[in-house]
C-alpha cells in the first residue's frame, strides 16, 4: 500500500488538517504539540475504520494504492455517534460503493440497509473490487517510541508474545519455504525470523546488526521448551569474549529495537505503511544514523510516515522528504521543506529549519 494524500477532521476534537500529500518516505518536523503525532493518529484511525471499528465525528479523504490499483475513499461519522452517515469508495475513476445515509450502493445498484456503524470497506471487504482496499489498510502499523496513550504495536506484540506452541512453529517451517511466501505470510515478526533463520537474509540482517554493534560476534533464533507444548521463540546475542549468549528479554531496548527495524525492512509485507513516532526514542548515536540510512532503504518497497526532533536524523534524511508542520488553534498545516530557500549542505539546512519562522511559531493560538 501507499497512502498519496489524506483529509482528515475531527469535529468532536475540533482540530484537523487539509490535504497532506505523502512520499514513500515522509518526515514531519515541527516543535512539540505542533500536531505531528496527531497526524499519525488520525492514519492508524483510519486503519481502524476500514477494519470494522468506528469513532465519532471523524471526517476524512484518501487517495492511496495497493497492489496495483489505485483508490479513492471518503467518509463522514456523525458528530456525537458512530453511524456513518456518507461513505464513498472509488477504484480509478468508477465508484465501487456508496452510502448516503441509509441508502447503499455497490457497483451502481441499490442494495440492502447494511450496519451504519460499519464502514462499507470492511462490510464488503471479500468482493473483488473492494478487496484490495480493505487489504491496503491492514498493512498499516504504528511503532510508538515516545511511549504515548496512542494504539501501537508494541515490541511483544512484533515478536507475537513470548509464548507460542511447537504446532505453529512446526506449521510456519513448513508451510513457507521461499522468501516471499514469508514476507506476504501473517506471521509475526519472530515467526518470520524463525523460517529465515537457516537462509541468506537472516546473515543479511545479522550482518547489517553487527555492523553497529561491532562488540557483536553472533546472532541466532532459538525456540526453547517450556512446559508440554508450549515453546518460546527467542533472538539470542553473543558479545565478543562472553560465553553466554543473551535473550531479546535481557537487551537494552535499543538493541531489540535496532535488531527489530532491521528485520522489518526485509520481512515485512511487500506495501507495508510504517508510522513511527519519534524515531529517535531509546536509540543510541551509534544506532540512529544507520537507521536512518536503512529507511531510504535501496529498492525498498515499504512507507516511511514518521516524526522526529532529533538533528541527527534530520540531517540524515533528505530535505525534499521533510514536512514542516504548524499548528493555529485545532487546524495543523504542513509545509514542503522545499517551499524555502534552506540552504546547501545537511548542517545549513537545518540550522535554517530549526531559526525558519514557520517552523519556530509552532502553535498559533488566534
Amino acid at each position: 500500500m501507499k497512502i498519496h494524500s489524506v483529509k482528515y477532521y475531527d469535529k468532536n476534537r475540533e482540530w484537523g488538517y487539509d490535504t497532506i500529500h505523502f512520499s514513500d518516505l515522509t518526515l514531519l518536523v515541527g516543535v512539540s504539540g505542533a500536531g505531528k503525532t496527531q497526524i499519525l493518529r488520525s492514519l492508524i484511525n483510519l486503519r481502524f475504520i476500514a477494519d470494522g471499528f468506528s469513532d465519532y465525528g471523524i471526517a476524512w479523504e484518501v487517495s492511496f494504492s495497493n497492489d496495483g490499483a489505485k483508490y479513492f475513499w471518503a467518509g463522514e461519522i456523525e458528530a456525537n455517534s458512530t453511524i456513518i452517515k456518507k461513505e464513498i469508495l472509488q477504484l480509478y475513476d468508477k465508484k465501487v460503493v456508496e452510502r448516503n445515509g441509509d441508502k447503499v450502493f455497490f457497483e451502481g445498484n441499490k442494495i440492502p440497509k447494511l450496519p451504519p456503524e460499519i464502514s462499507l470497506i470492511n462490510i464488503l471487504k471479500e468482493e473483488e473490487s473492494v478487496k484490495k482496499a480493505y487489504e491496503g489498510f491492514r498493512k498499516i502499523t504504528l511503532r510508538d517510541y515516545a511511549g504515548k496513550e496512542i494504539p501501537v504495536y508494541s515490541e511483544i506484540e512484533m515478536l507475537g508474545g513470548y509464548t507460542t506452541t511447537n504446532d505453529i512453529i512446526v506449521e510456519a517451517g513448513e508451510k513457507y519455504k521461499t522468501l516471499e511466501q514469508i514476507r506476504e505470510s501473517d506471521l509475526d515478526l519472530i515467526h518470520k525470523l524463525y523460517c529465515v533463520f537457516k537462509n541468506q537474509i537472516f546473515t543479511t540482517i545479522k550482518q547489517r546488526f553487527i555492523e553497529i554493534f561491532q562488540q557483536v560476534e553472533d546472532v541466532k533464533i532459538v525456540p526453547i521448551a517450556i512446559g508440554g507444548n508450549d515453546q518460546i521463540i527467542e533472538i539470542h546475542i553473543k558479545e565478543k569474549g562472553v560465553n553466554k549468549w543473551i535473550s531479546h528479554q535481557e537487551m537494552s531496548s535499543g538493541m531489540l529495537r535496532t535488531f527489530l527495524h532491521i528485520s522489518e525492512m526485509y520481512l515485512l509485507k511487500k506495501g507495508s505503511v510504517v508510522l513511527i513516532d519519534e524515531f529517535e526514542s531509546s536509540l543510541g548515536i551509534n544506532c540512529i544514523n544507520a537507521l536512518a540510512e536503512d529507511l531510504m532503504f535501496e529498492n525498498n518497497d515499504i512507507q516511511f510516515i514518521i516524526t522526529s526532533h532529533h538533528p541527527y536524523i534530520i540531517n540524515q534524511i533528505p530535505y525534499e522528504y521533510w514536512k514542516i508542520v504548524t499548528r493555529e488553534n485545532g487546524k495543523i498545516v504542513t509545509y514542503d521543506a522545499d517551499e524555502f530557500n534552506l540552504g546547501e549542505s545537511h548542517h545549513e539546512r537545518f540550522m535554517n529549519l530549526i531559526n525558519l519562522p514557520t517552523y519556530k511559531k509552532g502553535i498559533v493560538h488566534a
